[in-house]
């Protein structure tokens, strides 16, 4: 609940997070269906922290869950107030209410819609790795269509087409990290038959 009051707001929304992964992870843990007396019961009791040694903690960090999606104070420009009123909204939805998150990411080809935050953390880890290459793997890397459940025959020849033109630019733009590769290994290999060319060492060791 310490980071929840931080001042920094990218500290706040990553606590934020934590807890929104935590809640969902106890609600997976909920009993099974076959247990319990009927469905409102289940319900209560699946994910409950009432009655565990977590239930006053959990009760601050829901007051300050809430507290943040409605926060308007002026320390804090119009857009990380929304920003940040945006992002505890969904929070809250899933530590008070039990509700999923949703969020839907477009790639070339298709849609790929997440349902836990789970998943949402792991692809925004997975975006910030790869940064400008995000597109082009969701596209064509298998584990990725394995872990975030894409199905590739659905990619059609359009996206082809726009696949080819973004590996043009990926590899054979001269700003490329291909293109620079290259330059680099061409300045070698100048260097070293200049090297060749001008010095020559004779058998007693002096230039000719």
């Amino acid at each position: 609940s310490t980071c929840l009051n931080s001042s920094n707001m990218e500290l706040r929304c990553a606590a934020g997070e934590c807890v929104a992964l935590i809640h969902e992870s106890r609600l997976n843990l909920g009993i099974d269906e076959d247990e319990g007396e009927n469905a409102s019961e289940r319900r209560f009791r699946r994910g409950s922290w009432d009655g565990s040694e977590w239930e006053v903690l959990m009760d601050e960090v829901k007051q300050r869950v809430a507290e943040l999606s409605v926060e308007s104070g002026r320390h804090m420009s119009k857009k990380a107030k929304k920003e940040q009123r945006a992002t505890f909204r969904d929070f809250m939805a899933t530590i008070v209410d039990d509700e999923p998150p949703v969020e839907v990411v477009n790639f070339r080809g298709g849609t790929v819609t997440l349902r836990t935050w789970r998943e949402i953390i792991e692809i925004n880890f997975v975006r910030h790795c790869l940064q400008g290459g995000f597109q082009i793997q969701l596209m064509t890397n298998e584990t990725l269509h394995m872990i975030f459940d894409i199905d590739a025959s659905t990619i059609n020849d359009a996206t082809g087409a726009a696949l080819s033109q973004l590996e043009k630019r990926l590899t054979m733009s001269k700003t490329s990290e291909a293109a620079k590769a290259a330059d680099l290994d061409m300045t070698r290999r100048r260097r070293t038959r200049t090297n060749v060319k001008n010095y020559f060492i004779t058998a007693d060791g002096e230039d000719i």
